[in-house]
């Protein structure tokens, strides 16, 4: 069992602005230093290496541990493209439960502004759309369907069709990211946005809209993950006390919610009985009810609503009134992605999202305080989740 075993004592990040001129290897040097800092850690202290992108956008875990100094004894990396937050944090839990490391620096560096566009042939992934049953991100090239955007949108029109839904309701959750991105100095993107902006901004492919799309940047986040018994208060120490990695099967498509009807999808959604009891709550011990401050996967608009669905905080269909009147915005029901997500705080396949979490729990997030947080909860459509908690 990992309930409680390890506990995040650490978090820092580069700077996150489109700069095609700066290296990985300095966005990771960054990240990691200010981390080390912030756990009162010395480089040596780390003896594991999680890595989630590696090369072309990234850095490879064995250049990351040579160039930044480190020795550890245990490595791993995943697939360079989204998802695989809480995978990368729940293999460092894994590492440390099994006596493989004590303490493991956890790196996301990345830049997109160098690559060329998703879908056109400069960008290093380009071929992979036409492999044996398309892209990685639900491209299908010989039917044009060339970026991931494509499956987005097509999902949002099923999903709208489906439940007989507007889809303009969706608008609450760009503005209220938005608005939290506001109240967070490093976010890329700070200037108001209206109604009016997000009714008025070009549609990319319908019925998605430029600002239901997240930002393109450059950026690295370290997240340290310790040994519970090795934790000291000034460090702050948020507890990981559930997790699940990425779910994959046929009724999974990563731009819609489980069982939607998308591809061989077969169209029968998450009861209410299983989303509430999905399997990091119960390792936790908790129930969205539980939940203080929430942070989702919102590469595009709709999948921050998928989750809120598949997370058991609304029954299926029911998100796009779910989330009205201010529920998901700080001061509302549930607060998530206080530092206004990727869509306006930066493009980081989530760790933005995990390091504003483990800020809000620490209770350090200055006007986009959560009061009293103590349960965070980070999660994605693809089921990958982790439940965070201080004492």
């Amino acid at each position: 069992m990992l309930s409680g075993k390890t506990a995040i004592v650490g978090v820092g990040a580069s700077s996150f602005e489109r700069n095609p001129d700066r290296s990985v290897l300095t966005m990771a040097s960054h990240a990691l230093s200010h981390a080390l800092t912030d756990a009162g850690l010395e480089r040596g202290a780390i003896d594991g290496l999680c890595v989630q992108i590696g090369s072309p956008r990234g850095a490879d875990y064995d250049t990351l541990a040579v160039t930044l100094g480190l020795d550890v004894r245990y490595a791993s990396q995943t697939w360079p493209h989204g998802r695989f937050t809480a995978t990368v944090l729940t293999h460092a839990a894994m590492a440390i439960a099994s006596g493989l490391a004590t303490r493991v620096a956890c790196i996301l560096a990345m830049k997109n502004s160098d690559l060329g566009r998703i879908g056109e042939a400069n960008n290093p992934f380009f071929f992979e759309q036409f492999r044996e049953n398309g892209g990685p991100h639900g491209e299908e090239g010989h039917i044009g369907m060339a970026s991931p955007v494509a499956g987005a949108a097509m999902v949002l029109d099923l999903y709208c069709r489906t439940y007989g839904k507007d889809r303009e309701l969706l608008s609450a959750i760009p503005l209220t990211f938005r608005a939290h991105a506001r109240m967070t100095p490093d976010a890329v993107a700070r200037n108001p946005m209206t109604m009016d902006d997000y009714l008025g901004c070009r549609p990319i492919i319908d019925p998605i809209r430029l600002f239901d799309c997240s930002l393109v940047g450059d950026g690295a986040i370290c997240v340290i993950v310790s040994a519970a018994d090795l934790t000291n208060p000034t460090q702050r120490p948020v507890r990981i006390t559930g997790a699940q990695g990425v779910r994959a099967s046929r009724e999974s498509f990563i731009f819609g919610p489980y069982g939607m009807g998308v591809g061989q999808q077969s169209g029968k959604r998450l009861t209410p009985a299983e989303t509430r009891g999905h399997s990091a709550y119960r390792m936790a011990g908790v129930t969205p009810g539980s939940i203080d401050v929430l942070g989702v996967y919102d590469s595009f608009s709709p999948l921050a609503l998928y989750t809120f669905e598949d997370f058991g905080f609304c029954d299926a269909g029911d998100g796009l009134d779910w989330i009205q009147n201010g529920r998901i915005a700080l001061g509302g029901d549930m607060p998530t992605n206080l530092n206004g997500g990727q869509l306006s705080h930066a493009q980081l396949n989530g760790w933005g999202q995990v390091r504003e979490l483990v800020t809000q729990l620490r209770g350090e997030a200055g006007e986009r305080q959560v009061a009293n947080a103590r349960t965070g909860l980070w999660a994605t459509i693809g089921g990958d989740a982790l439940v965070m908690e201080r004492d």
